[in-house]
């Protein structure tokens, strides 16, 4: 808070307001604060509107997801039929602030653009130039409240959920599915409402960093994963408090990549000590940001290198593609200085959630993206191979490669005989993939139906009576 009878507001991107007002004349402005997201857009204008006596938004500090940009075109260049910001990707207004208003308040408000200035010298200079027109240039306004899903999900095991994908994008999309429908709402450290799930496991296997599968529900362009991606790869924070790369890279003076992991796995390939720490207990604790990724864990397998990360709370919405864009570009750099393949990056996220202002975006995201017809998956731990052989079912377990592992037995005239040997594949964990099991339980049936009924069995064939 500066000025409560200044007419000028000061938005300071992702650059943290106090490190540019500390070194500023307060009176000079009315309030001071980060724009993270271009949905936040939609908030700082409401205020506005109910504060119509802010005449002057003078726009500063790093931009790093676009929001700044945004923000400068909605008052350059309005808004589109269907309420996108025009000239900016992913940037819409709520549907809830007539069009009209909007126009009033494009007029009313002047918007000085100094995205990248850091510079408090700079931005006092620009404050103090501001004439000062004393009246709002409308009523103070209030609008309904952003449209948000229902409070409660559907009832499920609440913890330890898991999603395999080749790409990032639609492990995403699953991510938001399985919010939306199990999370609940909860109270933020902010004050607002989130829609949180807990624990849940993401590998994505084959996202090259470098060349990023991109789909149209991304709320950002390939230009914007390539910023995020560089400041993930050096120490410098600029005037963050942090950055993940500062943590990664420069954690307390220490190159935890160049001179701890890579040097570990080479002189030690197959231990498990190769480990980043991003949260520093002695501090993060009391800080007002803290990282939110606590924890890198780089490990070999055969000639690939993994990659996990531990995230103590998400923002999955607005902020996980993003980071395993940039974890992929640190996994890919320590495979290459180690010269082993790339392999899988798993990420866990123990609070996952979606922000209230983002529910009714990821609910659209799903509805329109999510996968309409199943594809079947491929068990990491084998397939399969059922056949009867006189009164008794045989399922024979064999790897990706062919190779048989294990053999199952069941007497087929038994009662229940497909359920019995089906809990046989359980307690052995043979079975890791959901469409697996669906699968093995309709050939199990349709097996010990073949030798009650006296029929012949031919695994994927139909019966015929």
């Amino acid at each position: 808070m500066g000025n409560p009878q200044s007419e000028a507001g000061l938005i300071t991107l992702w650059t943290p307001a106090e490190n540019i007002v500390r070194n500023l004349d307060r009176n000079l402005f009315r309030l001071a604060g980060q724009l993270y997201s271009k949905e936040g857009i939609n908030y700082l204008l409401r205020n506005i509107l109910s504060n119509p006596s802010i005449r002057y938004l003078v726009v500063c500090g790093q931009d790093l997801s676009g929001s700044g940009r945004a923000l400068v075109n909605f008052f350059e260049k309005g808004v589109s039929q269907d309420y996108k910001i025009l000239g900016s990707d992913f940037a819409l207004i709520h549907k809830e602030i007539p069009r009209e208003v909007l126009d009033v308040l494009r007029q009313g408000v002047k918007v000085k653009d100094l995205i990248g200035v850091n510079e408090a010298s700079e931005i006092e200079k620009t404050l103090r130039a501001w004439q000062p027109l004393n009246a709002p240039f409308a009523p103070a306004q209030e609008f309904p409240v952003h449209q948000v899903c229902r409070e409660t999900g559907f009832p499920s095991e609440e913890a330890v959920f898991k999603i395999r994908e080749r790409h990032a994008g639609p492990a995403w999309v699953r991510m938001l599915n399985l919010i939306m429908k199990f999370g609940s709402l909860n109270k933020s450290w902010y004050g607002n409402s989130v829609k949180e799930l807990y624990n849940i496991a993401v590998v994505v296997s084959d996202e090259d960093p470098d060349d990023i599968k991109m789909f149209p529900y991304f709320q950002f362009d390939r230009k914007e994963i390539e910023k995020y991606q560089q400041s993930m790869m050096v120490s410098d924070k600029g005037e963050e408090v942090y950055t993940y790369g500062e943590r990664l890279f420069g954690y307390k003076g220490i190159d935890q990549v160049d001179e701890v992991i890579i040097p570990y796995l080479s002189k030690y390939p197959s231990d498990r000590a190769a480990l980043a720490v991003t949260f520093d207990l002695s501090n993060d604790h009391k800080a007002s940001r803290s990282p939110c990724l606590c924890l890198v864990q780089a490990t070999t397998l055969g000639d690939r290198l993994n990659l996990t990360a531990y995230f103590r709370s998400h923002a999955i919405f607005s902020g996980w593609l993003l980071n395993v864009f940039g974890l992929r570009k640190v996994q890919k750099y320590i495979a290459q200085k180690l010269s082993l393949k790339l392999g899988t990056l798993t990420v866990f996220s123990n609070c996952a959630h979606i922000y209230d202002n983002e529910l009714v975006t990821a609910e659209e995201i799903v509805k329109n993206f999510y996968p309409k017809e199943f594809q079947l998956v491929f068990d990491p731990r084998g397939y399969f191979v059922i056949k009867t052989e006189g009164k008794e079912i045989i399922a024979s377990l064999h790897s990706s490669s062919n190779e048989f592992l294990e053999e199952f037995r069941q007497d087929g005239t038994e009662e229940k005989a497909a359920s019995k040997l089906f809990q046989k594949l359980i307690l052995s964990e043979s079975v890791s993939e959901i469409s697996h099991a669906f699968d093995l339980g309709a050939e199990l049936q349709k097996a010990e139906i073949a030798i009650k009924r006296n029929l012949k069995y031919t695994q994927d064939k139909e019966l015929f009576f």
